[in-house]
């Protein structure tokens, strides 16, 4: 994902077209396989950062957002209307 967002971004016309397709492939892809057996793990504070600073660092740049721009995970999540993998685990351990 890194490498196909890396080349392809940063052409403005193909950018938001790139970003679609990461989005689209992280929602059907990556985020079922990372979710599947999940409500059964037991997630420590250091692989909760890890798990969502590996999140960030795939959709910071679909944002447009480098790590210096000082935006916050959340206002990136609002921003491309997602909820971020540790909610989306945490609500299934609830159900």
């Amino acid at each position: 994902m890194g490498r196909v967002s890396s080349g392809w971004i940063n052409s403005p016309s193909l950018s938001k077209f790139v970003g679609k397709i990461i989005l689209k492939t992280y929602n059907t892809l990556a985020l079922p396989t990372f979710l599947y057996g999940s409500e059964n793990w037991t997630v420590t504070a250091l692989q909760r950062r890890r798990i969502e600073a590996a999140e960030m660092k795939l959709l910071r740049p679909l944002t447009g957002y480098t790590l210096y721009d000082h935006k916050t995970n959340d206002y990136i999540n609002r921003e491309l209307r997602i909820t971020g993998i540790l909610d989306k685990t945490d609500e299934y351990r609830r159900n």
